[in-house]
């Protein structure tokens, strides 16, 4: 390690999709030393980190000893969790991180509850008066019929997904009738009749599902990065093609709309550092919010080519050290993404 080298630990993630762009994007600078774990010894950021360590499960009670015990080993200055299940356990724990000079990039606790479980969040939004796909929160099957019976009334389609969960893990769509549409959809896509839904759904759900209507249009993350002083960036980008739920393709776009939006829903919720924010149109243009990753996205590496790289502006910031971020986004650029081999 270099003389003045700043030492960053991801603690997690070093096998998730996004984990390769963002240490594309802390590689920009050469002082960084990227420290990864992973609860696989083999997940591939291992080849990409000056250093790597197998980590337990964030729910394990040895997961923030084991944290302290790399941050100590490492002299770690920066924390930055990309996962979301282990972001309350280190907000938790930030101020005795703090106490012993390492930052930890993560919301307030009570940001991180409100954001990670969509039915609050989806009540919320109602509060505020944001848009959002009509629906609500079921407990039980007797609960999700009742009311996918009374959306099918008004909607084609149907979607729902647990209230708290990563990613697209128990996702459904649900059609109002049959379509013959084998031979085009995706399987993970493929919307069955709410007869079929019931028939694999569970009495009592462990996690409850939020039901709503499917909304037919144009789909946006939008990438923001929130810090005190009023600081508050947001890059609406259109996901035009995805993969397993990742953004492969799209568009930086600056639609009013939805930053105006964004920004009134972040001046709501106490939350800090990278925040993701997907939104999407009905049939008439007008973005509904979905959900809120409050951590870095596995596209935001994709800013780079907007013209701003976020997880550097994160270390900088909670290092007190300058970062321009006056620089001219590249709106109306288009990305894409792509896989690429590591050896092990």
């Amino acid at each position: 390690m270099i003389e003045e080298g700043i030492s960053v630990l991801i603690p997690s993630g070093a096998g998730a999709p996004g984990f390769a762009g963002i240490s594309a994007c802390l590689r920009e600078d050469a002082r960084i030393r990227l420290v990864s774990g992973d609860i696989n010894n083999e997940a591939y950021g291992k080849s990409l980190s000056d250093a790597f360590y197998k980590m337990p499960p964030a729910e394990h009670p040895d997961y923030i000893r084991r944290v302290k015990e790399i941050c100590d080993l490492e002299k770690i200055k920066v924390v930055l969790p990309i996962t979301t299940r282990e972001l309350n356990i280190l907000s938790r724990e930030r101020q005795t991180f703090e106490d012993a000079g390492i930052k930890v990039i993560v919301s307030p606790e009570n940001g991180l509850n409100l954001s990670n479980d969509k039915g609050k969040l989806h009540n919320w939004a109602a509060e505020i008066d944001i848009p959002i796909p009509e629906g609500g929160v079921c407990a039980n099957k007797v609960e999700f019929e009742r009311l996918a019976n009374d959306l099918l009334s008004r909607h084609e389609y149907l979607f729902f997904k647990p209230t708290v969960g990563n990613g697209s893990r128990g996702i459904g769509l649900i059609a109002k009738n049959v379509k013959s549409n084998m031979s085009n959809g995706k399987p993970e896509l493929m919307p069955l009749l709410l007869s079929e839904w019931t028939l694999r759904l569970p009495d009592q759900f462990d996690t409850p599902l939020l039901l709503t209507q499917f909304l037919p249009g144009k789909e946006y993350s939008v990438d923001a990065f929130v810090w005190p002083g009023n600081e508050t960036i947001i890059i609406p980008r259109s996901r035009d093609k995805m993969v397993s739920g990742i953004s492969v393709s799209g568009e930086f776009e600056k639609n009013e709309n939805l930053i105006s939006q964004t920004h009134k829903l972040l001046k709501s919720l106490d939350l800090l550092g990278p925040i993701g924010i997907q939104w999407r149109n009905d049939e008439n243009g007008i973005a509904h919010l979905l959900e809120i990753n409050p951590r870095l996205q596995g596209t935001t590496s994709a800013l780079r080519h907007a013209g701003i790289n976020v997880p550097l502006l994160a270390i900088n910031r909670a290092l007190n050290m300058e970062y321009n971020t006056s620089v001219n986004i590249h709106w109306n650029r288009g990305f894409t993404r792509y896989w690429q081999d590591v050896f092990l």
